[in-house]
């Protein structure tokens, strides 16, 4: 591993070479082309163009070997060609500059020393240009130096020995220079390997956490569906029970089925909502309510469960609240619904409890608060407590139950709001939960709309693709109870559009995973068949376990009218059957 990592770091460090070799051959064309200009009636002109040609030759030598790099993968096997290959022709180029000291000695020192100062430029770029491999710029620097040197010595003035030793002044100062250059340039060329290393290690991980993410998404929709198709036979049936059963005893019993059913329905979209919130695949939906009656609802849902307890529940809401907010009417709810949950839990009977709603002009937030006189939490487990299953203790677990998810769920909801939870609590002696929401305030009031639940759907005939005889048989008796008594079962995909083919039908219910043909391309056939014989379409409802989030928004995309979820929502059913058949 390490001798691989080595070889990476010396194919940069050639890299770094041929990099820069562009730049070195554009300079030296245009400084060979200045000295020619510069020399042409001064030196012999047989000696001149030699010197020149020979720049030429180089020059494209080393333009050639630069385009077989850029095209060449570099191995093992031919690394050490490319590094010498570099290596003579840089030394060539360095000899060959080196021996205009012999064509210009001749001439007095100023031409000399012109000379030199041009050379003296090229050797500080080639500091840079060859500082990942200092042993070439050593080679190169004594190779064009030391003839000039030389040559300034043999001089028979004074100039000439202070000029030759400034050349060697600086030829050893540069040296000393360079060394530094070229440990600075192979930090840098380790750094960026193991940038390198590490931007391929982190794209590894993001497509591991990807994958690893989408098996998580794709387990827990399997599993909602899985849990919520039993699960929406028990509520329907419970739920028909209930109407028809007359003794008090089976009733009991009937409505504590039910509430079981409700707490694990509860805890399987908490489960579903952490996962959706921390895939970022949670979104919240502007609609435009009416507060009043938005949490007065909500304050009539708890109550009985406080009166149960023995709990005084007070509800108070300010007289100025405006009539019409826009936002996430629903996660509002859900988030003062996780904290009445807790505070019901969490207080023991003849305490009280407050649900306080105010609107706050200034800011134009609104501001919620719950109150309650429960257990308290000490001030060391209050951060905890919003934390991810985890409760203050374990004994609370054992003697309060709980999945620990509320105040997560609270806590990240809030977050998506650009709000946070406040908790102000006492051991023993209570709880303040608070937080404030930013509105937008609207001028238009909403109209109450009462649904009728008890709708009469006469002569609809209902087509249901369902491969689960628990379900069919519920949704056949919620069916009829809403006056719907022609019914018809479909086993899965194929069967549905045999049906469909030979009949004709208000509406279909479309279950999603089914047996031979799924839901989906049942419902495309269906679209294409009455597109094909140019019929009104007919409305298609995805009838499905699958709930996770964005669910809805695909099956719509894909070609449904409508959607709804399992376990069947009666007045959510009741409410879709309304807007396409009655």
């Amino acid at each position: 591993m390490q001798e691989h990592k080595n070889f990476k770091v010396e194919i940069k460090r050639l890299d770094y070479l041929y990099e820069n070799l562009i730049i070195a051959l554009a300079s030296l064309f245009a400084l060979s082309s200045i000295i020619y200009y510069a020399y042409y009636d001064m030196v012999s002109l047989d000696a001149l163009n030699i010197w020149f040609i020979a720049n030429l030759v180089t020059l494209l030598s080393r333009g050639s070997l630069l385009y077989i790099y850029k095209k060449t993968k570099i191995t093992q096997n031919n690394f050490f060609i490319f590094y010498w290959s570099f290596f003579i022709l840089t030394s060539l180029t360095a000899l060959i500059w080196g021996s205009g000291a012999i064509m210009v000695v001749d001439l007095g020192v100023e031409y000399q020393m012109i000379m030199l100062l041009l050379i003296g430029g090229l050797i500080s770029g080639s500091a840079v240009s060859l500082s990942s491999r200092i042993e070439m710029f050593y080679v190169y620097i004594l190779l064009t130096l030391i003839p000039f040197i030389y040559v300034l010595y043999l001089g028979d003035s004074k100039a000439y020995n202070i000029l030759a030793a400034s050349a060697s002044l600086y030829m050893i100062v540069v040296i000393l220079m360079s060394k530094k250059i070229a440990n600075n340039t192979y930090t840098n060329i380790i750094l960026a390997y193991e940038k390198q290393d590490l931007i391929s290690e982190l794209k590894n991980k993001v497509q591991e956490a990807n994958i690893a993410n989408k098996a998580k998404s794709e387990f827990l929709s399997v599993m909602s569906h899985e849990i919520r198709t039993p699960l929406n036979a028990i509520i329907g049936f419970v739920q028909i029970l209930l109407r028809t059963e007359k003794d008090p005893k089976k009733v009991k019993y009937l409505n504590t089925v039910n509430d079981s059913s409700k707490v694990l329905t509860n805890i399987i979209n908490d489960i579903l909502d952490i996962s959706k919130i921390e895939s970022g695949k949670f979104t919240l939906e502007a609609i435009p309510f009416n507060p009043k009656d938005e949490f007065e609802s909500l304050y009539q849902l708890f109550k009985p469960n406080a009166n149960e307890k023995n709990l005084n529940f007070k509800f108070n809401i300010s007289k100025d609240m405006p009539q019409t907010l826009s936002h996430d009417i629903l996660r509002i709810k859900q988030i003062i619904s996780n904290l009445l949950s807790n505070a019901i839990k969490f207080t023991p009977s003849d305490k009280n409890i407050e649900l306080n709603i105010s609107f706050n002009k200034q800011n134009s937030s609104l501001h919620c608060e719950i109150k309650d006189e429960g257990i308290g939490i000490a001030k060391e487990n209050i951060k905890k407590i919003t934390e991810v299953f985890t409760q203050a203790d374990s004994s609370t677990t054992r003697k309060y139950g709980g999945s620990g998810l509320g105040l997560a769920i609270v806590t990240k909801l809030l977050k998506l709001f650009d709000s946070e939870l406040k908790i102000e609590s006492e051991l023993d002696k209570g709880s303040v939960f608070s937080f404030d929401i930013k509105m937008v305030v609207l001028k238009e009031s909403i109209l109450d709309t009462q649904e009728q639940e008890d709708c009469i759907f006469e002569n609809k005939k209902v087509l249901i693709a369902e491969d689960n005889a628990a379900n069919q048989l519920l949704i056949k008796l919620i069916l009829e109870e809403l006056n719907i008594h022609s019914v018809v079962i479909a086993q899965d995909g194929l069967e549905v559009e045999e049906m469909f083919q030979k009949d004709t039908f208000d509406i279909v219910l479309m279950d999603i995973n089914m047996p031979n043909k799924n839901g989906t391309e049942a419902m495309l056939a269906i679209k294409e068949y009455e597109k094909k014989l140019n019929i009104n379409p007919t409305p298609i409802v995805a009838l499905t376990a699958n709930a996770v989030s964005g669910d809805r928004e695909k099956y719509i995309k894909q070609g449904f009218d409508n959607y709804l979820a399992k376990p069947i929502d009666i007045k959510e059913l009741t409410k879709i059957l309304n807007q396409y058949i009655a």
